[in-house]
């Protein structure tokens, strides 16, 4: 609930700029890209591994309102699939576990140069929200196989996060169309995985995106 609400009030803050100066000064799009970073920081142990399984894209809707003197407010929602794969020996368990994230990017940009190509800055906050959880498991003890399938995993600390986020670009303006190639860092702030017997599996608080952005 206290996401949705903050995440309304993004939605407000972005629309009022964009009411007072007009369509003319609003540009929406998609963005698409590659992870650079694995979601998790995953390890092997003696008895018993993680193995990250990282999917390589990502995609969302991207809003942005322009400012005068080549400021702008953006915000995306980048969506992205994550796993990990874990397996013991004794008894013997394997188990791949999927999730999908949502990332809300909220960033001030400045253009530095006018003109037809423009590099760019951006800075802000995102908020990750993790849904969709499902753990397919496989067992093997006393001779016995069994597989079950849960919505939900025990290394999932929780499902909301909050991150700092920056990067930097080229704006490329070909007539209506803007095409912004961009790599973009974000620190989150806190655990969403966590290994709940030893140290194996982690978050990787820091991750690496290479965006591609189309706006008209």
């Amino acid at each position: 609930m206290k996401l949705t609400n903050t995440l309304h009030g993004l939605a407000l803050l972005t629309l009022i700029p964009a009411l007072l100066c007009g369509g003319e000064f609003v540009s929406l799009g998609v963005k698409g890209g590659v992870p650079i970073t694995d979601a998790v920081d995953a390890v092997r142990g003696t008895n018993a591994s993680y193995f990250t399984d990282t999917k390589r894209y990502l995609v969302g809707p991207t809003f942005e309102v322009h400012l005068p003197a080549r400021f702008s407010v953006e915000v995306d929602a980048l969506y992205k699939r994550i796993g990990y794969q874990y397996q013991a020996s004794d008894p013997f368990v394997y188990s791949k576990t999927v999730a999908n994230t949502w990332e809300f990017p909220l960033l001030g940009k400045f253009e530095i140069l006018p003109g037809p190509v423009r590099p760019f800055v951006d800075a802000g906050v995102s908020f990750r929200h993790l849904s969709g959880i499902r753990q397919v498991r496989q067992t093997i003890s006393a001779g016995t196989f069994q597989q079950v399938e849960i919505n939900n995993a025990v290394e999932f600390n929780k499902k909301n996060d909050v991150g700092f986020a920056f990067g930097a670009g080229i704006a490329l303006k070909m007539g209506p169309v803007r095409v912004s190639p961009e790599f973009r860092y974000t620190r989150w702030g806190s655990e969403n995985l966590r290994d709940p017997v030893g140290a194996l599996l982690r978050t990787n608080r820091n991750q690496g995106d290479f965006m591609l952005g189309l706006t008209f």
